[in-house]
């Protein structure tokens, strides 16, 4: 991890890599989709911005502005189905 992202930033997207369900926040959600910069940063503003609005994808939690895994891993199994 890049010494740049707080403890909770990092607890984050240890989560997306976690087995089970979890709820991840937009920056974990971008690492589990493989959405990353070339530095190996989330693309945060691509995931909200490209993925996240889509009206097929998975609804946010609206309190906690975080998505559930199972929801997430579902949507892309689907879209690689459809493609």
């Amino acid at each position: 991890m890049s010494g740049n992202l707080d403890i909770e930033k990092q607890l984050s997207l240890i989560a997306a890599l976690v087995a089970g369900d979890r709820w991840l926040s937009a920056d974990a959600a971008a690492v589990f989709l493989g959405m990353v910069s070339s530095s190996g940063m989330p693309n945060r503003r691509g995931f909200l911005e490209r993925v996240a609005c889509r009206p097929d994808f998975p609804r946010p939690n609206p309190v906690t502005r975080s998505w559930k895994k199972t929801e997430l891993d579902a949507w892309a199994m689907n879209q690689r189905r459809s493609a």
